[in-house]
């Protein structure tokens, strides 16, 4: 079953919603759908992280991120649907709004399935 998280931009920025997967899993597909007002131009990036969320101990380093290539700085009004795979072995997925929405509140939703085999 896929993990899907939301998040709802508006006039402020620095909206995330993340995903802790799996990091045994072989391959994971990502989906990121947007719906809203059109004429919303919140920007969204989405983010994965190798590092294995069950060794990070309390109290110590967080996750580190990096930009999913090909998913750097989509605007509201260009994202219906979005799908990514990753074949390899990923401890995190996140979507990371960079810019607030001056037209009206837009959503995107991010969902990830997991796969055993590649």
């Amino acid at each position: 079953m896929a993990q899907s998280v939301t998040i709802t931009t508006s006039t402020s920025a620095s909206q995330t919603g993340t995903l802790v997967l799996d990091p045994t899993a072989k391959s994971t597909t990502v989906l990121l759908t947007g719906s809203g007002a059109t004429s919303s131009n919140a920007t969204v990036q989405v983010e994965l992280s190798l590092d294995d969320p069950t060794m990070i101990p309390l109290g110590g380093p967080s996750l580190t991120f990096g930009t999913l290539s090909s998913a750097t700085a989509m605007t509201a009004s260009a994202v219906t649907s979005l799908v990514y795979t990753v074949l390899s072995p990923i401890g995190a997925v996140r979507v990371n709004s960079t810019s607030g929405s001056t037209g009206g509140t837009y959503t995107f939703v991010l969902k990830a399935l997991q796969s055993e085999t590649a």
